[in-house]
């Protein structure tokens, strides 16, 4: 729900997004929007919102959308980035869900090659780049080189306080301001807003 409340707070100010699903197909991703709220179809039909399906090659079919990945090896995304960047303008952001999906079908430095370029290629043309690594299945120095690149590091975390399973949430950095790194627990509500609450005030 938060990548929701994300994509939807950033279409509503006026951003152009390319939001990558790896982890559901889009009809989902559609209709997730739809029952909170949201109504993707008109940003989608001016492509201020372009939804790109990277889940459904899995299945060992193929996607049915208009963007979609054949698979998620660094050749075919350097392919499909090398032929779309030009069409972003500057301020566009690109969310993509799960990049450790691309981790997992290459080998770390190879990947980690590829990721300094792709990401520097973004930015370096003004685009806004949000990228969600899995903690716990990749080498520490993965971990490390991806958070060095970062411009900011955001920790999303479900675990149980207090005998209740809860969404936590924090910043582990940003660069050139400072930051409370403190624990929030992180709460969306049905029509997709957000609160946070510190950890330490929890009674």
């Amino acid at each position: 729900m938060l990548i929701l409340n994300i994509v939807a707070g950033m279409l509503r100010k006026g951003t152009e997004v390319l939001y990558i699903s790896t982890s559901r197909q889009l009809p989902v991703v559609r209709d997730s929007f739809l029952r909170y709220g949201f109504d993707p179809g008109p940003f989608e039909a001016d492509e201020r919102l372009v939804l790109s399906d990277a889940f459904t090659f899995k299945t060992g079919r193929q996607s049915a959308e208009k963007y979609y990945f054949p698979s998620l090896n660094i050749a075919d995304i350097s392919l499909i980035s090398n032929k779309s960047l030009d069409l972003w303008s500057p301020g566009t952001v690109r969310l993509f869900e799960s990049v450790s999906d691309v981790v997992e079908a290459t080998d770390e430095k190879s990947f980690l090659k590829f990721y300094r370029t792709w990401i520097s290629r973004f930015v370096a043309k003004g685009r806004i780049v949000i990228d969600g690594f899995v903690r716990g299945v990749h080498s520490d120095t993965l971990y490390t080189s991806v958070m060095a690149s970062a411009d900011g590091v955001f920790e999303l975390r479900t675990e149980e306080i207090e005998g209740e399973i809860q969404n936590t949430f924090r910043v582990r950095a940003f660069k050139g301001a400072p930051v409370n790194t403190s624990k929030h627990i992180l709460s969306v509500a049905e029509d997709l807003s957000v609160s946070l609450r510190p950890l330490r005030n929890r009674s």
